[in-house]
C-alpha cells in the first residue's frame, strides 16, 4: 500500500462524512463557491485544495504546486486565492452539516421530521395530551 492510496482513501472518507460527492457539489453550487468546471474539475477537488491550504503548513504557491504535483489541478497561487475568497459561505455550510451529523441524538430536537415524528402543530402543540382542546377566547 502506497502513501498516495492511504491519502486518497482518507480523503474519500472525509467526502463521505460530508454527505458524498454529490452533496458537496450541490452545496458548492448553491453558495456559488463552484459554478462550472474550468481549471478546477469539481467541487471535491476545490475542497481538497482549500483544506490542504488551511490545515497544512504551506503557502498559496506551495499548495498550488502540491495540487499540480499530485495531478489534482494545475492552478496558479493567484487563482487559488481567488477561489478561496469565494468559498467562505460554502465552508460554513459544510461545517454546519458536519456538526449536525455528529450531534448526539438528544440535541437534535424533540420533533424531528426525518425520524418520522409529527411537528408540534400537528399534535396540538408541545403537550400532546392537550390535543383537541382550544384555548379560551378562540
Amino acid at each position: 500500500m502506497t502513501p498516495e492510496s492511504l491519502l486518497n482513501r482518507d480523503w474519500q472518507d472525509i467526502v463521505r462524512r460530508l454527505g458524498g460527492a454529490k452533496a458537496v457539489e450541490a452545496s458548492a453550487r448553491e453558495t456559488k463557491a463552484f459554478q462550472r468546471p474550468r481549471v478546477v474539475g469539481s467541487a471535491v477537488d476545490l475542497l481538497r485544495m482549500i483544506l490542504a491550504y488551511c490545515l497544512g503548513e504551506r503557502g498559496l504557491r506551495s499548495t498550488a504546486t502540491w495540487a499540480a504535483s499530485i495531478g489534482l489541478v494545475d492552478i496558479s497561487n493567484v487563482g487559488l486565492l481567488y477561489r478561496l475568497r469565494q468559498c467562505g459561505d460554502w465552508l460554513a455550510v459544510l461545517v454546519g452539516h458536519a456538526l449536525a451529523a455528529a450531534a448526539p441524538e438528544a440535541s437534535r430536537g424533540r420533533f424531528e421530521a426525518s425520524r418520522g415524528r409529527k411537528p408540534p402543530e400537528e399534535i396540538g402543540g408541545f403537550c400532546p395530551f392537550l390535543r383537541g382542546l382550544t384555548p379560551p377566547g378562540f
